[in-house]
């Protein structure tokens, strides 16, 4: 639902959290209720039924005791048995008078039993009138038994009222359970997602700005404080396109500005050394040879300024081919064997027979000759550049391999960002930090991977990997 997205996620929590209360909450309202409701129901069973029934039972065991104590008259015609029965009737009275007052709804059923009961007991000469039950005592009797039966029947009913109700609270009980679990596990998911899929969206534009390439934005998902910060991190990612827009501007105006004048330059310290306008000393020649070179690098950088405005510009354009690696790597190597023989340093080729490139081979020859030139600048003299190919599955892998003093762990996932050098060369060694930039647009453009490894004072080995084409060429 949109109108979600504006909620905080604070008040998000509070909606979960009091959606769980009330629930919990409702739920235990109700067992406690149907709790409650189960005990006085069996108070009742044990205060009203079970308490009638026993007083009942007493009850009917004195009007038995008087039957038979009538029946032991008749046939014995002893005082003393008549003391039993009255003593028996006064019982009975008392249980009566006692349950009446405990249970004064059974007033009207029982009036008959409140009568006065008067017994003419006479001796009988007749065996069968001996053992004939008293009417009276008969009546009570059934009128007794009638109300047991009643009672245990409201026991019974009662009995199945609290096993239903346990029943229908166990099953209530059951399913609001799964209701919790539901609301408690699925809100929490949803919120999660919700939470995290802003999260996911921000880390990968933070992802992506630290790789150094051009911030993008990230989606807006929600209103909420992520919501808040993806709508900062865009804003902060327009200001620095907007700025890198600015400095790629003045960095190709300026460019063009001093491309003209510099050419100008050199040619009149080309006229001088030539000596066109006279003869020049030694020590005026040791001078314009120095200008001379300042001249050409000077002209090298302002070479890859363009080139970094021009891959910013616009996409890299590529003219793949398909080529030898070997051909990639003997032209590479012998442009830049002039630098390595200036230091002493010895380029080694270390190539498997039969790789073949599907490459644009310019570009490639500039990313050669810039490792290559980076390895040559950082090495000591006398040391070794070692150049290598091999082929890996589907893919060409390139290595260039120095004995510099290599790069720091820490420093190594930034040297192939714009303008970036390590602190160790920034004032020693001259340089603008766009050879390993270029480098990885180029690589990227072809579908590749560029790595780095290096240890301190152990040297340092660039991998980068080409596709392979297996075509003749």
């Amino acid at each position: 639902m949109p109108h979600l997205k504006n909620i905080s996620i604070a008040t998000k929590l509070t909606i979960w959290s009091c959606s769980l209360v009330v629930v919990f909450f409702s739920i235990a309202a109700y067992l406690f209720n149907q709790v409650r409701s189960d005990a006085e129901l069996a108070n009742r069973i044990v205060a009203v039924n079970h308490d009638l029934d026993s007083a009942i039972q007493r009850m009917l065991e004195r009007l038995d005791s008087v039957q038979e104590n009538i029946r032991r008259y008749r046939l014995l015609g002893t005082d003393r048995v008549v003391d039993f029965i009255v003593q028996d009737l006064n019982r009975f009275g008392e249980l009566l008078d006692q349950t009446l007052e405990k249970h004064p709804g059974y007033a009207e059923e029982w009036q008959d039993l409140r009568q006065e009961f008067t017994i003419t007991l006479t001796p009988s000469d007749e065996g069968g009138d001996t053992f004939a039950p008293n009417a009276t005592v008969l009546d009570w009797t059934d009128i007794l038994e009638q109300s047991l039966l009643d009672n245990q029947a409201d026991m019974e009913l009662s009995l199945t009222k609290m096993r239903e109700a346990g029943e229908r609270a166990a099953t209530i009980g059951m399913y609001s359970l799964i209701i919790c679990l539901a609301l408690s596990i699925g809100g929490g998911l949803i919120l999660a997602y919700t939470l995290t899929r802003s999260l996911r969206e921000i880390r990968r534009g933070i992802r992506q700005l630290g790789t150094g390439s051009a911030p993008r934005d990230v989606r807006v998902l929600s209103h909420d404080e992520l919501g808040e910060l993806a709508e900062a991190f865009n804003a902060m990612a327009e200001r620095l396109r907007h700025e890198e827009a600015m400095r790629a501007d003045f960095i190709a105006m300026l460019s063009h500005e001093i491309r003209t004048p510099l050419t100008s330059m050199r040619e009149s310290v080309d006229l001088i050394a030539e000596g066109t306008f006279g003869e020049v000393t030694p020590k005026q020649r040791q001078f314009l040879d120095i200008a001379a070179q300042e001249a050409i690098r000077l002209s090298e950088l302002l070479e890859r300024l363009m080139t970094v405005s021009r891959m910013e510009a616009e996409s890299l354009q590529l003219q793949l081919k398909s080529i030898d690696s070997a051909e990639l790597v003997s032209t590479a190597v012998e442009r830049i064997l002039p630098a390595a023989q200036a230091k002493n340093i010895s380029v080694e080729s270390l190539l498997d027979p039969g790789i073949v490139c599907r490459c644009d081979p310019a570009h490639i020859q500039q990313v050669l000759l810039n490792l290559l030139g980076n390895a040559i600048k950082f090495s000591p003299e006398t040391s070794i550049v070692t150049i290598k190919v091999e082929q890996a599955d589907d893919k060409a892998v390139f290595h260039v391999t120095d004995q510099g003093p290599g790069i720091p762990e820490e420093e190594q996932v930034r040297i192939f960002r714009k303008y970036y050098r390590t602190p160790e060369v920034r004032e020693s060694i001259d340089g603008a930090g766009l050879g390993l930039s270029i480098v990885k647009r180029i690589i990227d453009a072809h579908g590749g991977t560029i790595h780095i490894e290096s240890r301190p004072q152990q040297g340092a080995t660039f991998r980068f990997t080409l596709p392979l084409d297996n075509k003749d060429i």
